[in-house]
Parts: C-alpha cells; structure tokens; sequence
C-alpha cells in the first residue's frame, strides 16, 4: 500500500476499515501490510494448499494457490491417482469465494438478526436436539464420513431426528448405481477396456467411474505421452438423443430418444443373449411403436458382435437419466465378463436411512418435524416439483436454511444462515474410490460464512453454541479437531501428528479407499445379475404414439444444475455443444427444426408455453440430435445478481409441469419461434463442416529460425484434438491465471470477448465434434508484428510473440492483419468495472490490461521463467553454503527438465490434449508431437509458421459399419 493510498484509508474512517482490507486476512486484521511475515510467504510467491471440493456427488482433492493470504486459482493435484487436470466447474468456484452477492448476514423473517437473538434461537435448537424434539435434517447427496459420523452421533442423541437427501438432478453414476446393492460400489478400469458402449452417458464431461487418463491412453494411436504405437485401441460406441460431449468424440454414434432408448437396449440383449447362448430358444421382441429401423438394427447387431469378439474387455455404462434400465445393463455385462476385469466391485460401509423431499413435507404435516434444517442442499423450492408445497410448510415451521446466497428458498425459511465456501471451511469427503479428501480452509471466512459441519458441531455441543472460525478465541474452528479424529479413527497411525502433517499435505488418503469384494460376494451377486430379466419395458409408447415433441432436460454445460448460475465465469463460457453464452440454449436436429417452421441453420429463439407456465430459450440446430426430440437445459431462472433476463428459463419450471401432464412431449402447437434480434458473437453456432485438420497437409513444414534466436530454449505448444472434447477446462485456467476479466452478455453480442482463448466447434452430418482450441498461434513470421506502428508485439529470442502493453496505442491493425483472429482488444476498462468482484482474485504477477491495450495469449510466460528461476534454485540448494560465483554448471545443467515449465491450459486439461515444451529438446514431448504424421497447422498457406501445432483427430472406426 502506498503512501497516498494509506491516508485515503485513515480518512475513509472506521466503517471503510471493515469493509476492505479484512478480507485478505488469514489469521488476523492488520490495516497495512505486516513488516515480517511468515516464513512461507514470499511477496509475489505463491504458496499453495492441498485441500478439497466436492463436484457431482464426489471430491476431489485441488491445490488452492494463495498470494499473501489471497487463494489465487485452483490447480489439480498431480500425486492424485485418479488422473490430473481439473474441470472447469472446479477452477471457477474460486469466483464464488469472492462474490459480492453472496449472503452476508443472519436473517430471520427477511430482515437481519441481532447478535443475541440468534444465540438464544441456536440454544433453543440446541435444546430441543438434547430433549428428544422432532428435529428434521434436509442434505445434498453426500459421501462424507465426517458428516456420517456427526449425523450417527446426533442419531444416537435423538432417535426422533430424521435425515433426508435432496438434490435437483440424479448424481452422475446413480444409474447403475440403482443396479448393485447400497453397500457395493463399482469402479471402470478404463486401461483394460477395448470396447466401451455408453447409453446417454457422458463420462468424458463428468467422471465418477474411473480414471479419465486410463481412457485417453487406451485409445490414443500412440499412447498417453507419445511414445508408444497403440495398436490394440479402445472403440467407443455411444447412443444417445442429446450431442453430450462423450457422443460427440464416439467412434461411431446413434442417436436413439430417451423414450426409446429400451427398446435399443432390449434389441442388443436380445441379441448378445442369442450369440451367447445359441442353443436356446430366442425370445421375440416386444411390439413397440415405432420400431427400430432398419439401420438401427444393423448397428445393434455389428455393436454386439464387437463387444461379443473382446470378451472381458468389453463393458456397458448407463447414465444417471436411466436407472430403470440398470438391472440389465449390469446382466449384459456379466455376460461380457466384464465384472472383476474392466468394472470392480467394492465394498462400502453402510450409510445412515434417510428420506426424501416428499418424505419431509409429508412429516412436516403429520407434526412429525418440529425444526427442519436445510444445509445447503441448493434451491428446492425453485428446482424441484414440489416447490409451492416446500415453502408453504417452512413458513409454518421453524426452518433454518443455510445457504450462500439469499434465494427462493432462504425467503420461504424463518431463518436464513450465510454458508461458508469449501475454501473456507474444514471437513472431510470420500472420492469415487473411496479416500478420504481433506477440506481444509486456505482464508477465513469473508462473509462471517457458517459451513454445515459448525452447525452440527453447536447443535452437539454441551453449551449449545455456534462456534465457527470468526468467533473463535484462536480463529480455528471446532470441525478442525472434529476432522482429526475422524482420520486418526480410520488410519489408526502411530504418530498422529506426523500422519495428519503428511495427509494435510497430501490432501487425501489412499489407506482409506474402498476394499474390493471377495470372490464369494462377487459370486452371489453375480447369481442375483443373473435372474435380472433381458426384456426391459418402454415407459413412453404412448407418448410417442400421439406424436408428441419429445422434451429431455438435462443439466446445463455451464451452469450445472443451477448451482453456477451465479459465476460469471461460467456464464460468459459458450455452450460446449451450441456455442451460446448467457442465455439458456437448447438442442434440436435439423430435421426438426425445419418441421417447426426454423428458417435458415442459425439458432432463433424459442418460446414454449405449458400447461399455465412457458420457457424461453435459444434454439439451435445441431446435427445429429435424434429427430423428433428437444433438449432443454435446466439451472436457469430465479434469483440471480449476475445475469439479467433468464428469468423466464426456468426448465425446473416446465419440467414439474410436464411431469403432471403428458410426462414425456408436447405438441409443436406449442413451441413458437421467433428470429433473433441480430446474429451475434455471443452465439458461436456450431459449423457444419470437416475439420479444418482432416486433410493432410502436402508437404511437411519446413523449420523456420528467425534471426537471433536462443538456441537453448525455442517454446512451442501442440494440441491434440483426438482428445479435446470442448470442455472449456483451458479458458477458465487461463482467465484465472491471465486476469482476464468478464465483460458480460451486451460486450460478448457485440463481438468484445476478451478469452485469450476460443474453442471453434465442427460437426459431421452424423453428430462428430472436433474441437479446435485457437489462441495466438506464436507465429514465427508473425504478420502483426510487421504493422505495429509503435512495435508492441515483439518477438523474443525463444521463438515467443509477446506484448509490451505500456507501448500499445490500440489502433488494432495487428488485430486486422492476424488470420487467426486470435487477439483482443480493451473496448472498455474492464477490469476497473469489476474489481469489486475480482480485485482479491487477480494474480500479482500478471499485469492488468487498461482501456484500449491489445492483448493475447503469451504461453504463460511468467510460468515459464518462474520455473527457470525455481530450477536455478534447486541447483543451489544442491551445493549449500557456497556462493554463486564458485560453482561450476555447465549448460545442460541450466536446461530445464522436460515438463518443468507448463501452461496454465496445459496444467489444467483434464483429458491431457495440451503439450508444451521445449522443440529444442529432442527427448521432450512437444518433440516427439511436432514429429507425429498426425500434426498439422492452422491455415498453411498463410506461411506463418505458427508455433502452435495441432494432431488431427484419430478415431477408431468398426471396419464393419464403414461398409
């Protein structure tokens, strides 16, 4: 803090002074800056913490990188062994830590809550536990043995209290989750599967199966680094109604409508089952309407002869959407012996009985529940189907929501309580394996947040106080010493401090992972696979009789379930499918869309009135949707500080109505579409096209050195686009490193987005996707460098097309002579508009651009010489107590290792389709890719010699459906 800034703060007064600087603090408040800090931390010098987040109904460990106190971005862990990167959902929670709209106070009937009047409710709550009252507990899906035991223990206090699960949308994995006893879990072994049939399950987008990096290594030509020729690939087939983002890079695709995705399943059972046991009778199919076509049952029949021919290395996953069809997909694969190889069967403790959201509005009624806690479990009273019901009985009891932001269903509560974020809180989760993942706080809460193992924790205590982090004598809230026992209980180690030391570290427990089945359980529930029927019934013929429009909805690719509609990160992200950004946006074939009065292949908006209540959303023609069939997403509408005019696209809405009336379509009478207002940037369609990378390319590029050279380090970059599927994993990593500030829904129309980086989207007839991240390309004969008046863009000695921000003047003529369109210009201070939002946020060591600064994708090049600069370390460290000027390093000392050095993109990736290094180094991986018959550049003929490269894409065809 300057001089000047600090007597601005002193004049501000006292009120300035609890609005500002606190929030930065760790352990406690200082107005300036401390004169002698802790050991750790350096100025400038990230210090990261291993911690936690729970994602899809699973956690998984993250590290929080913090600057002086402030968590920065979020990086994956790269000892955990269920495979690195981190998705972009993940890295832009971090956004949410620092939300202004978030819940700031205690609120009883809407209006803030004096310090004494909540501590005598919470004591009387407190009370009413110990007595014996009828006390209600409303959660999220959760597999948290912290939270297990705290809830036994009150269990065991009051037998009268009553728990109950809630989430707006089934947790990815529950599907065939329905299929196995509670306490038996699976695992995918993706390394040992050869041949993966996915039924509308997007594993590749949201992951509790397996290791993701199994499947890219088993299915990449030349292995997971490069190194290797695959010749015994993966082949994955998928059939689906919607374009997910497994379809999309499936090796052969079918659309097939949720409505008669068992009549498929019934086809191919009926079909192994005749293969596999030819001397019995086959049993004919049901007559359903309409009928598989012809085409459809020669891709049954050559699917099911493949996964016949791979017997052990063969498997079929079934999406949450589904969990009626789970029985049989657990019996084909037995049949494909597929348990005990590529899928394996653990074994879980036991979870405490609980009910449903229907089970607590009827006990609320019966006077069952006295006092009902709703601890974070989203929003019902807006998502579910019983929303009006929900709030009617919370306003006739005495309701505690405890949530981050004040919503539909805080107002319909007595008493609404702030939640503190994951990074602010303590506690303990399990992975989809089973270890135990470490929740530990890397701040203090901002906004006095209150996680829901401190409510617990008071409503246990003996004094019958909340006691957080805040009010706490040494700022260490009781969940802490909670969390302890919980893992000294499961581990049991010799020296607790030390284990507890190193799991903090770690992040996770690998002691703790689920066991495997014995071979006798294995067996018996094999027996009980075994007399699961092969015929499976088909819920919506009549539906489909009447001709109805089919609705699915799922889960927006942005915003999730709605639980994201808050971040403006993940707002302003296009749509991995349609491309829109904020705004609601749905999918229809082409075919459809025409049938609907659609004029043109561009997106129109959509409006589409039930039963007393419409939805509005943009609808976009994207091939290879099964026909007849809408997708919706859902998570839009409600409360909400951040976006503007999404009220009306509230698919919880239409759904509850839907399910009251037809359950599965409407009429086209009842969808009408209107042209948009202008066709804008905001919406990035789809193409329809080959990719730009199919064609070989003629002759191989020549190598270009550019006059003065290094000739140790020359930087280059490759993407894979056999593995890229458009997750927009590298644009959120990229904005949290590069402070790339949001510019919102009216900049994006207009053509002002400031990502660095853009993923452009082309399709094939069939519903194929290739996703093609462009950045700067880091041209080596870079045409914006030869018409910079000022010469802002330089290039460096290490083959890298850099900015010199304090030059640029804006005239933009390198934006108009880039043929990749990969550069961005400052229309407006951006970042002095929403540094309310994201002033504790930004990186220090990257600078922030002003109003009418050009600027681009630079290959994170503070990383790069952060790692030079921690590689000269290490080197000093190795000869302790002699100066610099004694020792003796020769040049391939000072080279830094292969991998040292990585970009933000390249670190965040979770299907591992980034490679960067060196080119100069002939055993470095972006060597060994550059060398591939696979890579190609962007726009040859220009000449520019681009130093980012591209793997054209590589599937894996069936030889016997190419004919």
């Amino acid at each position: 803090m300057t001089r000047r800034s600090f007597i601005k703060w002193m004049g501000a007064g006292a009120a300035l002074v609890g609005v500002g600087l606190p929030a930065c603090r760790r352990v406690e408040k200082y107005l300036v800056p401390y004169n002698e800090g802790p050991e750790w931390s350096v100025p400038g010098v990230e210090t990261a913490y291993a911690t936690c987040l729970t994602i899809g109904g699973s956690a998984q460990p993250v590290l929080a990188a913090c600057y002086e106190g402030r968590p920065v971005k979020l990086l994956p862990s790269l000892q955990y062994p269920e495979g690195t990167g981190l998705s972009a959902t993940a890295q832009a929670s971090i956004l949410d830590l620092y939300d202004p709209g978030r819940s700031k106070h205690i609120l009883f009937n809407g209006n803030p809550a004096s310090e004494d009047e909540f501590r005598g409710a919470f004591s009387s709550w407190s009370r009413n536990l110990r007595d014996g009252g009828a006390i209600g507990i409303l959660l999220p899906p959760m597999d948290s043995p912290l939270m297990q035991s705290m809830l036994e223990e009150i269990t065991r206090k009051n037998p009268r209290v009553r728990i109950y699960h809630y989430a707006p949308v089934p947790v990815p994995g529950s599907g065939m989750q329905a299929g196995l006893p509670p306490e038996v879990r699976f695992r995918v072994r993706f390394s040992r599967a050869k041949r993966i049939l996915a039924l509308d399950c997007d594993f590749m987008h949201e992951n509790p199966y397996g290791n993701t990096r199994d499947f890219i290594a088993a299915r990449s030509p030349e292995g997971l680094h490069y190194q290797e020729e695959n010749r015994n690939r993966t082949r994955l087939y998928a059939v689906e109604g919607r374009v997910s983002l497994t379809g999309a890079h499936a090796d052969h695709r079918l659309p097939v409508s949720p409505a008669r995705l068992a009549v498929f399943l019934e086809e191919l059972s009926l079909h192994i089952a005749g293969k596999k046991f030819p001397s019995q009778a086959p049993q004919p199919p049901r007559r359903v309407h309409p009928p598989l076509t012809e085409r459809e049952l020669a891709w049954v029949r050559h699917c099911g002869d493949d996964l016949l021919e791979h017997p052990g290395e063969s498997l079929i996953l079934l999406g949450e959407n589904h969990p009626e069809l789970s029985g049989c997909v657990w019996k084909l694969n037995r049949l494909l012996g597929a348990i005990g190889t590529c899928i394996q069967l653990l074994k879980a403790p036991a979870s405490l009985p609980h009910g449903t959201l229907d089970d607590l509005i009827r006990d609320i009624r019966q006077k069952k529940v006295d006092i009902v806690f709703l601890m974070d479990p989203g929003n019902p009273v807006l998502d579910s189907g019983h929303g009006g019901e929900l709030a009617e009985v919370l306003k006739g009891t005495e309701s505690i929501h405890l949530g981050m932001y004040e919503d539909e269903t805080s107002r319909a509560c007595r008493w609404h309580l702030p939640a503190a974020h994951s990074l602010e809180s303590w506690g303990v989760e399990r992975d989809c394996r089973g270890r135990f993942c470490y929740r530990q706080p890397v701040i203090l809460p901002l906004y006095g947040g209150i996680s829901s193992e401190e409510v617990l924790s008071g409503l246990l205590s003996t004094k019958g106080q909340l006691i957080t982090a805040d009010n706490s004598p040494t700022h260490l809230s009781p969940v802490y010493h909670r969390a302890r026992k919980c893992f000294e209980r499961a581990i049991n180690p010799e020296n607790k401090t030390a284990a507890w030391t190193q799991a903090l570290q770690r992040g996770y427990s690998e002691e703790t992972a689920y066991a495997p089945l014995s071979p006798q359980e294995e067996q018996s529930l094999g027996t009980m696979m075994a007399d699961t029927p092969l015929t499976v019934s088909s819920p919506s013929g009549e539906a489909l009789e009447k001709e109805l429009l089919e609705l699915q909805f799922c889960p927006d690719y942005s915003i999730g379930d709605g639980r994201w509609k808050r971040n403006a990160w993940m707002q302003e992200c296009p749509d991995p499918v349609t491309g829109v950004s904020w705004a609601a946006s749905a999918q229809i074939s082409p075919a459809t869309f025409l049938r609907l009065s659609g004029t043109g292949s561009g997106p129109m908006l959509c409006t589409i009135t039930a039963s007393g209540g419409r939805m509005e959303v943009i609808l976009c023609p994207v091939p290879g949707v099964a026909e007849n069939l809408m997708v919706l997403p859902l998570g839009y509408g409600g409360m909400n500080h951040v976006a503007e005019n999404q009220w009306n696209s509230n698919g919880y809405e239409l759904l509850r109505r839907e399910d009251k009336t037809t359950g599965y379509g409407i009429s086209p009478e009842q969808v009408t579409l209107r042209a948009l207002p202008e066709r804008t940037e905001a919406i990035q369609s789809p193409v329809v096209q080959s990719s730009p990378l199919s064609a070989p390319e003629s002759t191989a590029p020549a190598s270009f050195t550019p006059p003065g050279a290094d000739t140790v380090y020359q930087w280059k970059m490759a993407i894979d686009t056999a593995r890229c599927i458009g997750c927009n994993a590298c644009m959120i990593a990229c904005r949290a490193e590069n402070n790339i500030p949001v510019v919102g829904r009216d900049q994006m129309a207009k053509g002002r987005a400031l990502d660095w980086i853009r993923i452009d989207r082309y399709f094939t007839e069939e519903g194929a996707l290739t996703a093609v991240p462009v950045a700067c390309q880091q041209c080596g004969k870079a045409p914006c460098e030869s018409v910079c008046p000022v010469n802002a863009t330089v290039h460096t000695t290490e083959g890298l097309n850099v900015m010199v921000y304090a030059r640029c003047w804006g005239t933009r003529y390198c934006a108009t002579n880039c043929p990749y369109k990969a550069r961005r210009f400052n229309f407006f201070d951006y970042a002095k508009a929403s540094e309310k939002a994201t002033r504790l946020q930004r990186n220090p060591n990257v600078t922030i651009r002003s109003r009418g600064v050009m600027e681009k994708c630079t290959y994170c090049v503070q990383l790069v010489e952060r790692a030079k600069i921690r590689h000269k370390s290490r080197l000093m460290k190795e000869h302790p107590g002699q100066p610099s000027t004694s020792l003796h390093v020769t040049d391939k000392d000072l080279l830094l290792p292969d991998g040292a050095a990585q970009t933000a993109c390249q670190l965040a990736c979770p299907m591992g389709a980034i490679t960067f290094g060196n080119v100069l180094d002939p055993s470095s991986a972006i060597s060994r890719t550059k060398s591939l018959p696979r890579h190609r550049n962007l726009l040859p003929a220009m000449g520019t010699e681009p130093g980012t490269g591209y793997l054209a894409p590589a599937r894996n065809p069936n030889p016997a459906m190419e004919q």
